[in-house]
């Protein structure tokens, strides 16, 4: 130990007669650790800590698979059977598949996100209410809630965190409710929920299976294995589809581990991230391991001298490691500063659809992890150097006559190191290149709609027995008194409403027949469906085909119509003309309705996605209770958001605005995490460019250091400056060729990765591979120019006279 205490002071004290030495080591790897440690607090919190459930391992995600869809939702009276006949599972509970707005009356009446759960819901997934109780079945028995359970988030701002709360009445789009629970946290990784209302299990939802409106989670009995939970709910699809034959044939229940479905969306482009940051650590640590080298060969007398006095080739090879050691938990310390800072920057600028990402942070797994990877880190890059420096032609130092030239072994084995950093920095770049070409072919999508000066929000109507728009046509004359009062305000062009917006994760599909089909039991069409006013279309600039748009008598006294984009018209009516032909909408009220329009393709769901078929039909004919307002303004639309607001009071003071928002942001945040993937290892690219150019940058200049002998007897020979000029620039290009060339091989495996990140682009890009190709090309000639330079530069007689 005493031994280890003498080594650490002589290392502190050898690497303070060095601060530059010290300086550079300990902020290249301080570059390397911090990325690290940042990315992998962000590893630790999204996807290796438990989800914040009970024995989550159990829990499985359940839902639909259909002939038309493989990711449908589950119908009420479909959960009610899987949920009284399985025998696999200890409990399977139900949710909305939205959370949406409603109205909470107060001192300042509000929009908050509801959802509607089972009975049981909470204990389904674990957690114990922090007050109050869960669900029961009897809550689910009624016409309409009685009972509600208040979110954490909801209850410290709202109620103040009162632990009385429970039994208190509040009242709910105008309908009381009872409180009877609070949560201990909110359940952010299932939904945006603030307060949670029962399942309305009613016999005018018992009966209709085809609408899959709920997400079903479920708990598996200990011991049981997902292939027998399978097979237990096969069982119940297939007596399902025998006693249902019109709406359950070829209709199955699927089941994921709920990890998978929660985390598993950006598990690929987090664990992308990570091993870019540990390349970058890869090529910082072969920086260092270059530096000690080089420095190694400076104190080639000292370790001869300290091998003859007897120190043994341990005692060297400790010593070195020591001191490599210390540099790394320096890098270390300072890289744990970078990573707080640069953790609060992906709090604030990473996409909000990660998991979790904001629960990031430099607890104690995060810090044991960068303390390991400094002391490995230490380990890795000083072992190199400590061998050579105990090897053989080290000990013969005192035989050189106080010679420091590097031996030839030194010489291959820092440019094997350099041409592995040159390799690793192409590989990055290659990534970040292609990322950043399919990110800017993304938001050069053209959506379908125009987005500029266009304010949107969300309104909610209080839809209940209690309020005064139980009835549609109330809803109906809202929504026209609230449009004339917006067009009235200065600055405004257009208003409209829609009940997706589009970018937004908002959509919904609905089944349909078309008369003349013919249809199999349980079969339908299927296309995406929006309720929207007549103003819509010319607020979102949507270019009309062909036909007419709707309009204001399209009403509920009219005959139904509907318009169609073209996607849906070249889908279910190829090479004819869509306009008069008449659809049969499941649980419609029409008949049929006409299609009496054709309208542009958008791209709802997502720019990456392709042009859904998509319906649309008159507001007035089916007027939800929750819309979407678009508003075209003159000149910057969020000025207008306390005006609409207003506009809503003047309507209704019971009715709140929420969710306030440009189209512009809406477009901007659904590139949200495609333009944060990119950026991120966009940076950490630049960063391993920056390092390998110093990296060649040092090994160039030591060589020329090392050659000045050798250059002035080429220049006393008759060599010119070009001549010298052009031999070290031929070196180092050789080493940035070599480095490409294994760069280039590696990438066109490593780029496999990416493929399903890449939007409208190859992941053998020749654009990407050949601008990366010359950038890492002038990078490397621009290194080795200064030391090439510098080189031709020099005296011979000098250079003769040089050790």
């Amino acid at each position: 130990m005493s031994g280890l205490l003498q080594d650490l002071r002589y290392g502190l004290r050898q690497l303070r007669k060095s601060p530059g030495f010290t300086s550079v080591a300990v902020i290249t790897l301080a570059l390397g650790i911090a990325a690290n440690t940042a990315i992998f607090s962000v590893i630790e919190a999204v996807i290796l800590r438990p989800l914040p459930f009970g024995i989550p391992d159990r829990l499985v995600w359940l839902n639909g698979k259909m002939p038309m869809s493989d990711e449908a939702g589950v119908s009420p009276p479909d959960f009610r059977d899987y949920r009284a006949a399985n025998r696999a599972f200890e409990r399977i509970a139900a949710m909305g598949y939205v959370a949406g707005p409603s109205n909470l009356s107060g001192d300042k009446p509000e929009q908050v996100l509801t959802t509607i759960a089972s009975a049981n819901f909470f204990a389904c997934l674990g957690i114990r209410p922090l007050l109050g109780r869960d669900f029961l079945l009897s809550d689910e028995q009624v016409n309409e809630p009685q009972v509600a359970i208040l979110g954490y988030g909801v209850w410290k701002r709202d109620f103040g965190g009162n632990r009385n709360v429970v039994g208190r009445t509040i009242r709910m789009d105008g309908a009381p409710l009872t409180v009877v629970g609070v949560l201990p946290s909110d359940v952010p990784l299932l939904t945006e929920a603030q307060i949670w209302l029962p399942t309305p299990m009613l016999n005018r939802l018992m009966s209709f299976r085809l609408g899959h409106s709920l997400k079903a989670i479920g708990r598996l009995k200990p011991g049981i294995t997902l292939g027998q939970s399978q097979a237990d709910l096969d069982a119940i699809a297939l007596q399902l589809q025998h006693q249902y034959p019109d709406t359950n044939k070829g209709w199955w229940m699927r089941q994921r581990p709920l990890r998978d479905v929660l985390i598993g969306p950006v598990r690929p482009a987090l664990l992308l991230m990570w091993g870019a940051v540990s390349l970058l650590l890869l090529i910082a640590c072969v920086n260092v391991a270059n530096l000690l080298l080089a420095r190694s060969i400076s104190r080639q007398r000292e370790f001869s001298l300290r091998a003859a006095l007897g120190a043994s080739r341990i005692r060297l090879i400790r010593q070195t490691l020591t001191e490599s050691v210390v540099l790394s938990l320096a890098g270390g310390a300072i890289g744990v500063l970078a990573a707080w800072w640069s953790i609060h920057a992906l709090h604030a600028f990473g996409p909000h659809d990660v998991p979790r990402l904001g629960e990031s942070c430099l607890n104690p797994t995060v810090l044991a992890f960068t303390i390991g990877i400094s002391v490995l880190t230490g380990v890795v890059f000083g072992l190199m150097p400590a061998l050579r420096v105990s090897a053989g032609e080290f000990i013969q130092g005192l035989k050189e006559s106080g010679r420091t030239s590097a031996p030839a072994s030194y010489k291959r084995f820092s440019s094997a190191l350099v041409i592995g950093e040159i390799a690793i920095s192409l590989t990055l770049l290659v990534g970040a290149g292609l990322l950043l070409k399919s990110f800017w072919r993304l938001i050069h999508v053209s959506p379908g709609f125009q987005t500029d000066h266009v304010v949107t929000a969300r309104l909610s109507l209080p839809l209940s027995s209690y309020g005064p728009y139980a009835d549609p046509r109330a809803r109906v004359q809202f929504w026209r008194q609230f449009e004339e009062h917006v067009k009235a305000l200065p600055g405004v062009e257009t208003v409209g409403a829609t009940s997706e917006l589009p970018l937004s994760g908002q959509h919904s599909d609905d089944p349909f027949h078309i008369p003349g089909h013919i249809y199999g039991p349980s079969e339908f069409d299927d296309a995406q469906f929006r309720q929207v006013t007549p103003g819509y279309l010319s607020v979102m600039g949507i270019p009309l085909i062909s036909g007419r748009w709707l309009n204001e008598h399209d009403d509920e006294n009219s005959p139904g119509v509907a318009v169609v984009n073209q996607a849906f018209a070249k889908r279910f009516f190829p090479g004819s003309d869509v306009i008069g032909k008449r659809l049969q909408l499941m649980g419609d009220t029409a008949s049929t309705r006409e299609i009496v329009g054709v309208i542009g393709d958008i791209r709802h769901i997502a720019l990456s996605e392709p042009d859904w078929s998509e319906m649309y039909v008159p507001y007035a004919q089916f007027a939800p209770p929750t819309m979407n307002v678009v508003v075209r303004a003159a000149a910057n639309p969020m000025n207008l958001g306390a005006a609409l607001q207003a506009q809503v009071g003047a309507v209704d003071k019971a009715v709140t605005l929420s969710a306030v928002t440009s189209m512009d942001d809406v477009l901007g945040a659904s590139a949200a995490q495609p333009r944060f993937s990119s950026q991120v290892l966009g940076i950490f690219a630049a960063l391993a460019l920056l390092l390998a150019a110093i990296g060649l940058y040092g090994l160039m200049a030591y060589s020329v250091t090392q050659r000045r002998n050798e250059i002035g007897i080429r220049m006393a020979l008759g060599a010119s400056r070009e001549d010298i000029l052009r031999l070290v620039l031929r070196y180092g290009s050789a080493l940035a060729l070599a480095g490409m060339g294994i760069g280039l091989t590696a990438s066109m495996i490593a780029t496999r990765l990416l493929s399903s990140m890449l939007f409208s682009v190859s992941r053998t890009d020749p654009q990407t591979f050949l601008g990366v190709a010359l950038l890492l090309a002038a990078v490397a000639l621009s290194a080795s120019y200064i030391p090439a330079r510098r080189a031709a530069k020099v005296d011979p007689m000098v250079a003769l006279r040089y050790e």
